[in-house]
């Protein structure tokens, strides 16, 4: 896994465009880094946010659902929001059944794993909201992805 994420690293630097996450082997945890603030997040987390992707984005496009799992993320590592992929999904988004997971949803969330924060990334870190249809009245407009409105807090900062 270390080994996968140092090859990416080191292709990132001379990038001009983003490489594409092919497949991430299942691990028992994955690691997200910023500013200070190192989490982990387990494989359960990853089942629950690919789940969660699934309800959210099941039909809408990879980019779609990466930006879901996406903001997931952004609330997971903001001090705004718990830090429990679980309570997170409860509180915010929908919940997925029990039924099977498309292995896009899983490529989703290890995209979103392997690129947030990175100038690579679907959203940048501000992002919190998404719905369908339309903004959100109370939050600032950012990006429109497939049937989905992503939207900011009014006070963000957009990285």
């Amino acid at each position: 896994m270390l080994e996968f994420f140092a090859a990416m690293a080191a292709s990132i630097m001379v990038a001009t465009t983003r490489p594409e996450v092919y497949m991430i082997e299942e691990s028992c945890s994955y690691s997200v880094y910023d500013n200070g603030i190192y989490r982990e997040l387990s494989q359960a987390d990853v089942d629950i946010m690919a789940r969660c992707v699934m309800s959210e984005a099941g039909g809408q496009t990879d980019e779609c659902k990466e930006a879901v799992a996406t903001t997931i993320l952004n609330r997971w590592m903001s001090p705004r929001y718990s830090n429990s992929i679980p309570e997170i999904i409860e509180d915010a988004y929908s919940t997925a059944d029990n039924g099977p997971v498309t292995n896009d949803c899983y490529l989703a969330v290890y995209s979103a794993i392997a690129w947030w924060g990175s100038d690579f990334a679907v959203l940048p870190r501000s992002i919190y909201y998404f719905r369908g249809g339309h903004y959100h009245e109370w939050a600032l407009d950012y990006r429109q992805i497939d049937d989905l409105y992503f939207s900011a807090p009014t006070d963000a900062v957009f990285d």
